[in-house]
């Protein structure tokens, strides 16, 4: 089972009323631990937090995508197939 664990990790003053904010995301295939990514954006004061919200949501969904498709691959038969084939085809 993959899990996703956000955590806020720091916040630095930039310039007046401007700061970088930056959470991490940690995700997990059942106990093992296999992404553990920053993301940061910058907080100028009025800036609509949702907005911001939304784009970390996507950026770090891009991510666990991209994790989904590697292991798909990395999972899949003709993978194991390929490494079968290799492994045959050497001589020691």
């Amino acid at each position: 089972m993959l899990t996703a664990t956000v955590t806020k990790k720091s916040v630095s003053y930039v310039q007046p009323k401007l700061h970088n904010i930056v959470f991490n995301l940690i995700l997990k295939e059942d106990t093992v631990e296999v992404l553990n990514k920053d993301f940061s954006c910058q907080f100028l004061a009025g800036d609509n937090v949702s907005q911001k919200t939304a784009k970390l949501i996507e950026e770090m969904q891009l991510e666990i995508a991209n994790y989904k498709s590697a292991k798909a691959i990395f999972d899949s038969t003709a993978l194991n197939t390929a490494v079968t084939t290799i492994q045959g085809g050497l001589v020691c």
